[in-house]
Order: structure tokens, then sequence, then C-alpha cells
């Protein structure tokens, strides 16, 4: 079985955070059982590029869409480079570490609005499994 299933039409972006999440399972396999046991939706937006995909985490696997979900569980904005720097920042209990100068860049994104994160309370289960899925730290 495949832990990441993208869509044929599949983008840039979309390419790009599935090879990272296939990478990241390959060299550390136990990072598959992120996917058991979640369902829901998430957005990722790279605002520079004008790009949207949509990721779903369902039966196990994490499906990469070409394009977003109308009613996704949690949706992530930022510029491109700010969402490549998320795989390489330290992680705590799977969200950035403040303690980390690289964990605080991304806090004082979010305050500033470069980062943002909707539906984070709700979906903080989806962030957390993303951040981890993504993160090559």
């Amino acid at each position: 079985m495949s832990f990441v299933v993208t869509h044929p039409e599949l983008g840039g972006l979309g390419a790009m955070l599935a090879d990272l999440v296939r990478a990241n399972i390959e060299a550390d396999p136990s990072r598959a059982l992120l996917l058991q046991g979640v369902s829901g939706k998430v957005n990722v937006r790279a605002r520079d590029a004008e790009v949207e995909v949509g990721l779903e985490f369902r039966g196990g696997q994490l499906h990469v869409g070409a394009a977003p979900f109308p009613d996704a569980d949690l949706k992530i904005e930022c510029d491109a480079d700010t969402l490549m720097g998320m795989s390489t920042v330290p992680l705590r209990f799977g969200m950035p570490d403040v303690a980390q100068a690289d964990g605080r860049t991304v806090v004082k994104k979010m305050l500033r609005g470069d980062l943002k994160v909707r539906g984070m309370i709700r979906g903080l289960p989806l962030m957390v499994r993303l951040q981890k899925l993504l993160s090559v730290v």
C-alpha cells in the first residue's frame, strides 16, 4: 500500500509536498503511523506562487490533490519560502519549538500574519501530524 496518493494532474507544490512526505516515511517508516486513525482535509496555499493544493488524511493514506477543498478542516497560507522552512523547523510536541530560534521565527510569522493557519483549534491534530510528516529535522 502506498502511503501517499497523488492526483494525476498534480502541480509543483503538491508534488513537492508528496515527495517530501514519501521521503520522510521512507527514511523513518514509523512516520507512516501518523497517517493511521486520522481523517481530515488540509488546504495549503503558497501565496507568492499563487497555487493551492488539498491534502486529505484518509484510510491510512495522505491523498494529495491538485485543487483545494471547499470544506477543509485546516487552511495554511504563507509564501513558498515559509512553507519550505516549516520542514526544517525543530518541533516540540509536533509544533514549532519556541525554545529554538527557527521555532520562534515561525511563531513571529504567524503573529505578523505572514503565516496564516485557519482552523488551528479544531484542526490541531491534523496540523501536528502534518508538521511531523513534513519535518526533515
